[in-house]
This record gives C-alpha cells, sequence and structure tokens, in this order.
C-alpha cells in the first residue's frame, strides 16, 4: 500500500501546483472497480488565456492637471516668478499663490469704518421713521417757525456733503420699503429724498409706538412704499371746494353763535372732502344704500355738506330750535342739535344716486355701533343683497371711545353671526 499512498501524495501535490499557476482539472469520470482494476488519475488543463477588453478613458483623464506630480517643477517655478514680481503671472495664477497658504479662497473682508457707517444709516432711517412727522409740513403758510430735532439730521451720524453720492448697503432680508432686499445698494441722497417725501411732505405719519409689530409693519410698507397721486387741475379743484365748504361751515357758527356748543369740526376739516370722495367710489361700484352712524365731534358738519340736511334748519336749532316758515324740509326734532339725524338721496359725480342714512346718536359713546350694524343687515336681507355689495355701513369714532366702551367690542363679536 506504500506506493498506492506515494502515487496519492504526487496527484495531490499535482493538482495543488496547476490550480496555483491557473490551470483548471477536469476529472475523468468515475469507473466502478467491478469493471476495471486499474486506478485513473486526473488530468490537468490550463485555463485559456484571453485578452484583456480595453476600457474607455474619460476625457479628463487624458489632460493633464496642473496639480499632478510631474507638474510640480513647473509650479515650483511659477511660485517662484510669483513671488519676484505677482504681476508676471496670469492673474488666475496670481488668487492661486495667494490664498494657498490658507488653503482655501476667501473673499475680501469688510471695513468697520463701513459696518459703523451702515449701522448709522440704520439709525437715521429709524429715526425718520420715529420722528418724521415733526418735520411734515403741515403749515402751508409758514406762519409758525418749527424747530427740526437734531435725530433728523445726517450730520448727527457723520455724513457729510461728499457722502451723497456715496452708495450704501441697506438690504434687509424679507423687508420692503427703505430697507427692501430689492434694492440694497442706494445713494445717501437717494435715501434722504425717499425718506423726506414719505415722512416730511404734507402728511405726518406717527406709529413706530403701535406694540403689534404685524401692525406697525403693515404701515410702514404702505408709507414707504411710494404710490403715485397725481390729480388733474379740475379734481383738485372738487377737493378745494369741498374743503372750502367744510372750513367756511365752522367758521360761521363759530362767529354767530360763539358761544354754543356744537363740536365743531376744527382741525379735521379734511372729513368732509374724504367723506364725499368714498361716497363717490362706493357708488361707482355699484353701493347703493350706506348707513353712518358717528359721535357728535363734526355731525353738524356732516349733517350740512355731506348729507345734505337744510342749513337753514341747522341754524333755526342754534336760534332756540324754531320751525322755519315754509316749513319745508324739516326733518328730525326732540333732541339737541348735535344728536340728531337724516337721510337723503345724494347724487355723485359720476352721475349715480347713493341713498346716505345718518343714524341719531345719544349721548353715549359707540351706543349707536350696534344700530349701525343691525340697520345695515337689515337693508341687506330685504333687499336681497346676497354678496353684501349693495348696502354699506359706515362707522366714525375717537381713539378713547374705541378703546374705553365694552359695546365696540360686543359689536365686533357680531361678525361672527351667519
Amino acid at each position: 500500500m506504500a506506493w498506492f499512498r506515494a502515487g496519492s501524495s504526487v496527484a495531490k501535490l499535482a493538482i495543488r501546483r496547476a490550480v496555483s499557476q491557473g490551470g483548471s482539472y477536469v476529472p475523468r469520470s468515475r469507473i466502478p472497480p467491478s469493471q476495471s482494476r486499474y486506478f485513473h488519475t486526473t488530468v490537468i488543463r490550463p485555463k485559456a488565456q484571453s485578452a484583456p477588453v480595453p476600457r474607455p478613458v474619460p476625457l479628463s483623464k487624458l489632460t493633464d492637471s496642473f496639480l499632478d506630480g510631474t507638474s510640480s517643477v513647473y509650479l515650483e517655478e511659477l511660485q517662484r516668478t510669483w513671488e519676484q514680481d505677482p504681476n508676471s503671472v496670469d492673474e488666475s495664477w496670481d488668487n492661486f499663490f495667494r490664498n494657498f497658504a490658507g488653503l482655501a479662497a476667501t473673499s475680501p473682508g469688510i471695513s468697520g469704518q463701513t459696518i459703523q457707517e451702515s449701522m448709522n444709516l440704520l439709525l437715521l432711517v429709524r429715526a425718520y421713521q420715529v420722528n418724521g412727522h415733526m418735520k411734515a409740513k403741515l403749515d402751508p403758510l409758514a406762519l409758525e417757525e418749527r424747530e427740526i430735532p437734531d435725530v433728523l439730521d445726517p450730520v448727527s451720524y457723520g455724513f457729510t456733503e461728499a457722502d451723497l453720492d456715496r452708495e450704501f448697503f441697506l438690504g434687509v432680508w424679507r423687508m420692503s420699503g427703505f430697507l427692501s432686499e430689492n434694492r440694497p445698494v442706494q445713494t445717501l441722497r437717494a435715501i434722504l429724498t425717499r425718506l423726506e417725501q414719505a415722512y416730511c411732505g404734507s402728511i405726518g405719519f406717527e406709529y413706530m409706538h403701535i406694540p403689534d409689530r404685524d401692525k406697525c409693519n403693515w404701515l410702514r410698507e404702505r408709507i414707504e412704499t411710494p404710490t403715485p397721486r397725481e390729480y388733474n387741475r379740475e379734481r383738485r379743484e372738487v377737493i378745494l371746494d369741498r374743503l372750502m365748504w367744510s372750513t367756511q361751515f365752522e367758521n360761521f357758527l363759530a362767529t354767530k353763535w360763539m358761544a354754543a356748543k356744537r363740536f365743531g369740526l376744527e382741525g379735521c376739516e379734511t372729513l368732509i372732502p374724504g367723506m364725499k370722495e368714498m361716497f363717490d367710489r362706493s357708488a361707482d361700484l355699484g353701493v347703493e344704500s350706506i348707513v353712518i352712524g358717528m359721535p357728535h365731534r363734526g355731525r353738524l358738519n356732516v349733517l350740512g355738506n355731506v348729507v345734505r340736511k337744510p342749513l337753514r334748519q341747522i341754524f333755526s336749532e342754534f336760534s332756540g330750535g324754531t320751525k322755519p316758515a315754509d316749513g319745508a324740509g324739516y326733518v328730525g326734532t326732540g333732541d339737541v342739535k348735535y344728536h340728531l339725524g337724516t337721510s337723503y338721496d345724494r347724487p355723485t359725480r359720476g352721475g349715480k344716486r347713493i341713498h346716505l342714512s345718518l343714524v341719531a346718536n345719544p349721548s353715549h359713546l359707540e351706543a349707536v355701533d350696534p344700530v349701525v350694524v343691525g340697520k345695515t343687515r337689515a337693508k341687506q336681507y330685504y333687499s336681497n343683497d346676497v354678496d353684501r355689495t349693495k348696502n354699506m355701513g359706515v362707522l366714525l369714532h375717537g381713539d378713547g371711545s374705541f378703546a374705553g366702551q365694552g359695546v365696540v367690542y360686543e359689536t365686533l363679536h357680531l361678525s361672527a353671526l351667519p
């Protein structure tokens, strides 16, 4: 059996050598011992050598990179040349060598002076938003000498006339008006001009004291966003005529009955042309009826110039309530003159007619509010005004009464009714 063990060892050694050399062996089919008395050996066949399949090379591999090791000599020479004279190399290599020490490209920094100037400009804009109304042109005749606050002077923030044409960055994300990100870079002259037009014109705005930031930003956006308001000569004459009627009415009452209680409209005469314009515009948009509720202040002026209560009747009430001799147009009695109301079909500038109803008001502030709301809703119901576009309610009130009377908030809750 020794020769058998030796043959097996030789066969195993040959198989291992063939496998290690990359060959393969194919064993012959085994023959049962009963059919042959001879031993069979395996045949070793080397693996067929196949040619490698070429693969496509990317185009980027076909170009030499300046970071390749073979280019190190060229880079060293180029760097020596740059160190001697930075202008002797291309601008791209100049930037590369300048940022090479930091291993990353860096953008040019912002000087401390530029940051301080931008902060001062933001403070100047805020000063106009807070105190700009103190510089507004409210006196067209300039009879009163006014003191302009120092906070509205650019010199107080370190700016001079030489800075007027310089550009400054003011853009703030998700802001509008002067701080809009759509116009981040502006000259100081353009910024001051826009501030003067917005806050120091013929209208003064004082709103930065409002604690609700959403309301404050809503007002600021509409104040600072320029809106063209151009009126032709005819339109301006209409506004002036309505303003003169309002002013002369108060002047006449103050001269004729100076000791009588009348709750005049002095200082707010523009209410009359404003209400007339609102009613004209409402009629053009399809409104047919307007119910008005207001306090004592200015009621006589609204009665005479807007709702067209006969002036003879108003003057008669100042003289003791004597009924005019002809009795024409005499409506509303039994109370003091600044409590009464009336109604009138008023013609508009657009050639339409709109029904105005001024509700009588007691001495209790804001008590008329639910009456106006209920009367307007009733008109909408009985006129089949499903969309509620033909009947409108208008409420006028003062700031103190609006904030202090509970009936105001009770009336607001009525809006939740179906």
